[in-house]
């Protein structure tokens, strides 16, 4: 390096030619462990209380990946560090493992450097009632029959949500305002926000009886037939979503 080098050039050329580089890349990497470690605990202890199996740790590509394998679904903890985000994901389950289509359910953004602890508690917190809910998955699961693996399901999410016209009218001037002002339909943002309380008000009033025993069996004739983002719908979104009351009422419908 030149004499007449520009001190903020020289600056930068010591700074990143000495150890006090690699140190600040380490503080960091630590504070992105220590918070990696903390949401992937916390979601753990919530999985494996639901039959989940205990965190497998991998390394993947885009950074630090943890992953949890319960029946037919598999929960991962990724977090992107080139990106600076943790991502909550979600695949199916072919002989025992991850299939490896993995979806993204939930993301946030942490700066290691400035987010800290309380923002680590608050994606931790998120993932759990994202994959959780407030009761356990398998026990509002509908019964679910086995499925071959050349079975890929041919029901995606928009035809998921047009089933449920025919008991929800309204629905259909919905999705069309969703997909006008979004260009698509945000398959678990609108499911959770429109048809997971039309389900809970319908079965909470308890008069239509054959409305709620439709949408029962639509549920599971939907898990039988849909993809595996229409599964993960079912589970993670509408039957956790609703109330141990409402579930109790779509019960008696899903199919053997």
């Amino acid at each position: 390096m030149g004499a007449a080098t520009a001190p903020a050039e020289f600056f930068r050329y010591f700074f990143e030619n000495t150890g006090a580089a690699a140190a600040a890349r380490s503080g960091v990497m630590v504070l992105e462990r220590e918070a990696f470690d903390l949401i992937v605990e916390k979601l753990g202890a919530s999985l494996t209380a639901r039959g989940f199996s205990p965190a497998e740790r991998q390394q993947a590509e885009d950074g630090p990946l943890a992953v949890f394998t319960g029946g037919d679904t598999a929960c991962g903890v990724l977090y992107r560090r080139a990106k600076k985000r943790f991502e909550l994901l979600t695949c199916g389950v072919e002989d025992g493992k991850p299939d490896g289509r993995w979806k993204s359910l939930s993301v946030w953004l942490y700066e290691p450097e400035g987010d800290g602890s309380s923002q680590a508690e608050d994606i931790a917190a998120d993932f759990i009632e994202t994959v959780c809910g407030p009761r356990q998955i398998a026990a509002a699961r509908p019964v679910r029959k086995k499925h071959r693996k050349e079975d890929s399901g041919n029901v995606d999410p928009l035809f998921f949500l047009n089933r449920f016209v025919n008991v929800f009218p309204e629905l259909r001037e919905e999705i069309t305002e969703e997909k006008a002002r979004f260009g698509a339909v945000r398959a678990v943002t609108f499911t959770r926000g429109h048809l997971v309380p039309k389900l809970e008000r319908l079965c909470a009033a308890g008069a239509e009886k054959s409305a709620i025993d439709r949408c029962g069996k639509l549920l599971s004739e939907m898990y039988v037939s849909g993809d595996m983002d229409v599964r993960s719908l079912i589970t993670i979104v509408v039957l956790n979503g609703l109330s141990e009351r409402a579930v109790q009422s779509l019960k008696p419908s899903f199919s053997e």
